[in-house]
């Protein structure tokens, strides 16, 4: 598990060249298992995993302005802790751009990843789509899911959860 910059994605397509690498990128706030799923499933798809974490500054205008709950740093480390996780890095700011998505389409031109994972309720999917066309990535739409014992657990679910246990509220 390293902790990687935009500009060291270059090099990790070179030193990889004959690994499946997989990108995938989030929030991932109030680190919880729902995140280790997916990286578990993303790193199903491939031989690398490299993950993207969105910087504190695009946050909260797109999650709310309590959001995120756990500084970048933090969610960074936590991310980079994680078994599948090979490779985190603090996403570009996506503020003054087209798209938040504008990111990512930078992040496949350096990286050149083979497969670019998604939640299917991953937000912009026919944007997505789109973007990949002129790349060699493929797509992959991975279910959410849990088992039953995990309750459909989420970060705005864990938050609400302490609302109401908050005697305050």
């Amino acid at each position: 598990m390293s902790q990687t910059t935009l500009k060291e994605l270059a090099s990790l397509r070179e030193k990889f060249k004959d690994k499946k690498i997989v990108f995938c990128s989030g929030c991932f706030d109030l680190f919880h298992a729902g995140h280790v799923l997916f990286f578990e499933d993303c790193k199903k798809l491939g031989d690398i995993l490299v993950v993207g974490i969105g910087p504190d500054v695009d946050m909260k205008p797109y999650k709310g302005e309590d959001r995120p709950i756990l500084n970048e740093t933090v969610r960074l480390k936590m991310t980079n802790s994680v078994k599948p996780v090979d490779y985190a890095f603090i996403l570009p700011s996506f503020l003054g751009l087209d798209s938040p998505l504008a990111v990512v389409s930078q992040v496949l031109d350096e990286l050149k990843p083979d497969i670019y994972a998604v939640n299917d309720d991953a937000f912009d999917i026919p944007y997505r789509e789109n973007m990949i066309k002129k790349t060699k990535t493929e797509l992959v739409i991975l279910k959410r899911w849990c088992p039953p014992e995990f309750d459909h657990i989420s970060a705005t679910k864990l938050i609400n959860k302490i609302k109401k246990s908050d005697p305050k509220n």
